[in-house]
């Protein structure tokens, strides 16, 4: 699904979003955290798995709905067989000004997991209909329906009819980032993170980002308090414990998906982050 870029206020409060996202997985998500400011909503439409949210793991099945919000730990694994179909938006809450009631009240839950309720359902599929099928006027209207969503959610945080053809698209097993503005620099750091963690060099991220090398670690430092080399190191390590945790592939398997050039290198460094060898750490 293409990838675009929607603004709205919040009361007085600037929110954007650099990515809608419809998606079926069938892998483990491996464990990651957003920027400041930075949120991500996860609707699941279909299918089981589990979310692992700061340590605790809680059971995930269709009308699930969790929110997490800035340096919130996260990963995601689906049933092997019942795999996981999931509605995604990645949101920024603007710095600027003072914040609104109702976007206050989003960066006081930056962390939230429950029963979506019927209006999130409802407002879900019909932004889903509106980039699939991409009427006159949908770029205006999406922002509006997603202005909606938001404020069903600030409900659900507080308070513990079928449109158009009622069909979920076909969801993409793969996400494409474009780059955008200048605002979705971070979104697309997270998710290279995520999903090219094995082999990306700094010079890679920093011609992704359309910055020079100095810049993207000056980004880094100023957004994550952590280096490239640091940051890779994580996610590769996030990967690994995943993998380890929530699948059969040998050790030697593990140690190449994840980009070592051998098992030595990998078994070390994992040791190293976690105290304990890949061996020891599925043997629990």
């Amino acid at each position: 699904m293409k990838i675009e870029n929607y603004s709205f206020t919040l009361e007085d409060t600037l929110i954007h979003v650099p990515m809608i996202s419809y998606r079926h997985f069938t892998e483990p998500l491996p464990r990651h955290a957003h920027s400041k400011n930075a949120f991500e909503l996860h609707y699941v439409t279909a299918g089981k798995g589990s979310v692992v949210l700061e340590n605790k793991a809680y059971p995930l099945f269709p009308g699930v709905l969790y929110i997490t919000g800035p340096n919130i730990a996260h990963e995601q694994i689906p049933d092997e067989l019942e795999s996981l179909t999931e509605f995604g938006l990645f949101f920024l809450i603007s710095e600027s000004g003072s914040k609104s009631p109702l976007a206050d009240l989003f960066m006081k839950h930056d962390l939230w997991l429950g029963d979506a309720g019927t209006e999130v359902d409802t407002l879900v599929r019909a932004i889903l209909w509106e980039k699939t099928n991409q009427k006159p006027g949908y770029i205006q209207k999406i922002p509006l329906l997603l202005a909606e969503l938001m404020i069903e959610c600030v409900r659900n945080f507080v308070s513990d009819g079928k449109i158009y053809d009622n069909k979920l698209p076909v969801p993409s097993k793969k996400l494409s980032v474009d780059l955008l503005q200048e605002e979705n620099t971070l979104l697309v750091i997270d998710e290279i993170f995520l999903c090219q963690y094995a082999d990306i060099t700094l010079e890679q991220l920093a011609d992704s980002i359309g910055l020079s090398t100095r810049q993207t670690q000056r980004l880094l430092e100023k957004n994550y308090n952590k280096s490239f080399s640091a940051m890779k190191l994580e996610a590769r390590m996030a990967a690994a414990e995943t993998l380890l945790r929530n699948s059969s592939l040998k050790i030697t398997e593990i140690s190449n998906r994840i980009g070592y050039s051998s098992i030595e290198h990998f078994s070390n460094a994992f040791k190293k982050f976690y105290g304990v060898s890949p061996g020891q750490y599925r043997k629990g």
